[in-house]
């Protein structure tokens, strides 16, 4: 069994890691994917020229890092993951330390990870909105405390187009409010959603949110996302509604996000406006 020790990787070992990866994934049951491009460090072993175990190293800040690993299903109980972290933590930096994220059904990679000293620390919900399951939240409603009517709401959102590191991202901002979309072919993904500390608890992000959502699931968003103009050109919300209406509508993409377990404010937001719980990830601790 010959170790490999990489730092990028080509063609053909993406392709024989894929392949192995699918393998582990069908058996497993998961969708838990390999950093292909966000590792900086990948140690593998091959037998008979083909990829059967496999480890990236993702530097997170500092001395942290994320660590995935995957090994064929038929190689499995012979130290190949064991000794694959070793290898790897000779080459981190000392006093390193490791963050792993396995599926909450995998019990067999739970088994392991508790077996060489790792704590389960946080669990991580992805969770994903259906077009058809949108509900939008009554935003008259008085109920919230909040002082901003929806047409006031509406009135005060903008809309940016932006090319972040090779990704088109959709940001929706106000005075007291800022979400964004990475946009891809088969979905969106909702990611850094934060609320002016003023305004949280008085029903302001559920309206912002839901308002945003009303948006971009209507297929207004292609309005932005195929403008020729540049890819920093801001838009007012209601300037994306009356484009969109005049324009080639994409179908309805949904909208995919992870939200921490602990976080409870946001899960039950999310579960509000349609969103459910697809795959729970245990984070780990090394």
């Amino acid at each position: 069994m010959k170790l490999h020790r990489v730092h990028s990787l080509d063609s053909s070992q993406i392709r024989q890691l894929q392949t192995m990866v699918n393998k582990c994934t069908d058996s497993d049951g998961t969708r838990l994917s390999f950093p292909f491009d966000e590792a900086d460090l990948f140690l593998y072993f091959e037998h008979d020229g083909s990829i059967v175990s496999a480890i990236a190293f993702i530097p997170i800040e500092g001395l942290l890092y994320e660590c995935s690993a995957f090994t064929d299903p038929e190689f499995r109980g012979h130290g190949h993951f064991s000794g694959l972290l070793d290898a790897g933590i000779d080459e981190l930096p000392e006093d390193s330390e490791l963050i792993f994220y396995a599926d909450k059904r995998n019990s067999a990679a739970a088994a392991v990870l508790e077996a060489i000293g790792a704590e389960m620390n946080s669990e991580e919900h992805m969770m994903k909105l259906l077009p058809e399951n949108f509900s939008i939240i009554d935003c008259h409603s008085s109920q919230t405390g909040s002082d901003v009517s929806a047409p006031d709401l509406i009135a005060d959102i903008h809309s940016e187009c932006l090319n972040l590191d090779g990704t088109l991202t959709l940001r929706f901002h106000s005075d007291h409010a800022v979400i964004n979309f990475s946009v891809f072919p088969s979905h969106y993904y909702l990611y850094g959603f934060e609320v002016e500390e003023s305004c949280r608890g008085k029903g302001y992000g559920t309206k912002f949110l839901s308002t945003v959502l009303a948006q971009l699931l209507n297929g207004n968003a292609a309005a932005i996302e195929h403008s020729p103009l540049s890819p920093e050109t801001s838009y007012h919300i209601s300037d994306v509604r009356s484009a969109g209406a005049a324009a080639d509508k994409t179908a309805p993409r949904p909208v995919l996000l992870q939200v921490s377990g602990g976080n409870a404010p946001a899960l039950t937001l999310y579960k509000k406006t349609g969103f459910r719980i697809t795959e729970t990830l245990c984070c780990y601790l090394y």
